[in-house]
C-alpha cells in the first residue's frame, strides 16, 4: 500500500480486506471521547452514505474519574448530536466496583463490552466498531509477550471477533490519527489515566517503545505484522484443534465434553493444550481469563498421570475429572436436573430446558435409511415405529430402571450399564432417558432397547435427533 495514501482511502481498504462491513448494516460505535474513538466516528460519518451505514454512539462513564469523566460525557453528547446520531450513555458508578473479582482494568473491559453489546440488542445493530490502533497492536503484543503468553495471546488484536466486534482503524497509525485530526481541526479529550506509568500499557507505550524505535525505527509496523503473521499461523492450528475435537470427543452437553484419553495422547504436543483450551473455551462461553497455563498444564499432568480417577477444579466454576480412559471436562450445572420430565405427544420439537437440548422427532420411511445413518451420530435414533405409542416421556434416570442394550438379550440395570462405561455417578443423572410406558428404550447418546430396533421388514420409522438450542454453547452435532 502506497506511503501517501489517505486515512481514510487506509481504512477503506482494511474493511474490505477483513470483510468487515457490508452495504446497509447498523454499527454501534464505542465513542470514548479519546483521538482514536472520534477519529473513527468522523471516518465512518465520511463513508456512511457510500456503504449505507446507520450509526449509533454508546458511551460508558466508568466513574472512575468524577470530573474528567462529566467533560467527557458532555464532548461526546455534544459529537453524537452535531451529526444527529442515535446515542447511549451508561454510568458505571458502584455498579462496575461490585461486579466480579478481577483487576479494575479487567472489571473495567468487561463491563464495556457487556454495555456495548446490550446497545447491539437494543437497536438490533449487526456491528460494534471499536477504535484501536496500529499502535495498540504493538503495545499489546509486547504486553503480552512480557506477560508470557503462547502463540493465541501473541496473535494479539484481531480486526474482527465473533462476526461482531471490528476494528477499521487496526492498520492506521497513532500519528496518522493525530495528523487527521490536527487537519481537520477535530477537537477530542485527553484521559490523563493513560500518563500514569501504574499500568503496564502505559509503560509499554511511554518507555519501552521510544526505547525500542532508537533500535528499529519502524518497530510499530513490525510488531504489527509480526501479530498478523502469528495470527494467521494461530487461526489454522485452531482449525485443526476444532476438526479434531469434533470428530473424536464426546460432547454430552453443551456444559460437558469427554475426551478420550488414548486418543488425546496421540495428539502433537502442539495441539494438546490447544485441545484443552478449545474445550474449556466452549465450556467457559468463550471467555478463559483467570485460566492460565499452570492450569492447563495440571490438565496435562491428569491425562498422563498412571491413576484411573483424579479431579482438578478451575475457576469459572469448570471441573476435570479423569474416569479411566477419559477426561471429561464439564461445569456443573447450578439449577438442579434432578426429577426432570417431558412428555411428547406428537413428533415435533421439544426444548429441554435443564439440559439446553432440543429433542426433534420425525417419521420417517425406513428405505430412506442408510446403513450409516444408525451409526452416524450419538445423539441420533431410529426405532420402528410399529412398536411405538404416544405419550413418550423423556427423563432422567430412576432406581431401578433397565433396559435390553442393543445387541445383547438379557436385561441390564441402566446403573450397572453406567458403571460398565465407567461414568462417574454425578453425571448420570444429567443423561437425559427416553422412555415408553415408564420403560426405557433409549439411554439418549448411548444406546437404544434392542426390542425397538429398525428390522428388515420395518416400513416406518421415528427418527429422533438431539440438538443444541441456540445460544447454549457448542453444538452437540
Amino acid at each position: 500500500m502506497p506511503e501517501q495514501i489517505s486515512i481514510i482511502e487506509k481504512v477503506e481498504h482494511t474493511i474490505q480486506k477483513y470483510n468487515m462491513l457490508e452495504h446497509g448494516l447498523k454499527v454501534v460505535l464505542a465513542l470514548s471521547g479519546g483521538p482514536d474513538s472520534v477519529c473513527l466516528l468522523h471516518l465512518l460519518c465520511e463513508l456512511k452514505n457510500k456503504l449505507g451505514l446507520t450509526l449509533i454512539i454508546a458511551h460508558l462513564d466508568h466513574g472512575l474519574r468524577p470530573e474528567e469523566d462529566k467533560i467527557e460525557c458532555r464532548f461526546v453528547e455534544k459529537l453524537a448530536l452535531s451529526y444527529g446520531l442515535p446515542m447511549e450513555i451508561k454510568k458505571a458508578g458502584q455498579e462496575l466496583n461490585r461486579s466480579q473479582a478481577g483487576s479494575l482494568e479487567e472489571k473495567a473491559r468487561d463491563f464495556r463490552y457487556r454495555f456495548l453489546e446490550q446497545v447491539k440488542n437494543k437497536y438490533e445493530a449487526d456491528r460494534i466498531a471499536l477504535g484501536h490502533n496500529l499502535n495498540d497492536q504493538a503495545e499489546t503484543l509486547l504486553m503480552r509477550l512480557l506477560r508470557g503468553s503462547g502463540l493465541t495471546g501473541l496473535s494479539s488484536i484481531p480486526p474482527v471477533r465473533n462476526h461482531l466486534f471490528i476494528r477499521p482503524l487496526i492498520e492506521v497509525s497513532r500519528p496518522e490519527v493525530m495528523k487527521y485530526l490536527e487537519a481537520h481541526g477535530y477537537d477530542f479529550m485527553t484521559d490523563s489515566s493513560n500518563l500514569e506509568t501504574g499500568y503496564l500499557r502505559n509503560r509499554i507505550r511511554l518507555e519501552l517503545l521510544p526505547q525500542l524505535e532508537s533500535y528499529q525505527p519502524r518497530i510499530i509496523n513490525i510488531l504489527a505484522q509480526t501479530a498478523s503473521i502469528l495470527r494467521r499461523d494461530n487461526d489454522w492450528l485452531d482449525s485443526e484443534t476444532k476438526k479434531w475435537v469434533k470428530k473424536n470427543t464426546e460432547i454430552k452437553t453443551r456444559n460437558e465434553y469427554a475426551i478420550p484419553l488414548t486418543k488425546f495422547r496421540q495428539l502433537p504436543d502442539a495441539l494438546k493444550t490447544r485441545a484443552i483450551r478449545y474445550v474449556l473455551k466452549e465450556i467457559a462461553g468463550g471467555n478463559l481469563r483467570r485460566i492460565n497455563a499452570r492450569h492447563l498444564e495440571a490438565i496435562n499432568q491428569i491425562a498422563f498421570k498412571e491413576r484411573p480417577q483424579s479431579r482438578y477444579s478451575l475457576p469459572k466454576g469448570i471441573v476435570v475429572q479423569k474416569v479411566y480412559d477419559r477426561l471429561v471436562i464439564f461445569k456443573p450445572n447450578k439449577d438442579s436436573v434432578h426429577n426432570f420430565c417431558y412428555t411428547i405427544k406428537e413428533p415435533g420439537h421439544i426444548y429441554l430446558n435443564e439440559l439446553g437440548l432440543i429433542i426433534c422427532l420425525e417419521e420417517v420411511d425406513s428405505h430412506t435409511i442408510k446403513d450409516s445413518d444408525l451409526c452416524s451420530d450419538p445423539w441420533i435414533a431410529f426405532f420402528d415405529l410399529k412398536k411405538i405409542t404416544y405419550p413418550l416421556i423423556i427423563r432422567n434416570m430412576q432406581s431401578g430402571d433397565k433396559f435390553i442394550p442393543f445387541g445383547m438379550k438379557g436385561h441390564k440395570k441402566i446403573k450397572d450399564f453406567f458403571i460398565d462405561l465407567k461414568i462417574p455417578s454425578e453425571q448420570r443423572i444429567r443423561v437425559p432417558l427416553l422412555t415408553l410406558q415408564n420403560r426405557p428404550i433409549w439411554v439418549c447418546g448411548y444406546r437404544i432397547d434392542d426390542r425397538y430396533k429398525i428390522i428388515s421388514d420395518t416400513s416406518k420409522a421415528l427418527k429422533i435427533i438431539f440438538k443444541q438450542a441456540p445460544g447454549t454453547g457448542a453444538n452437540i452435532d
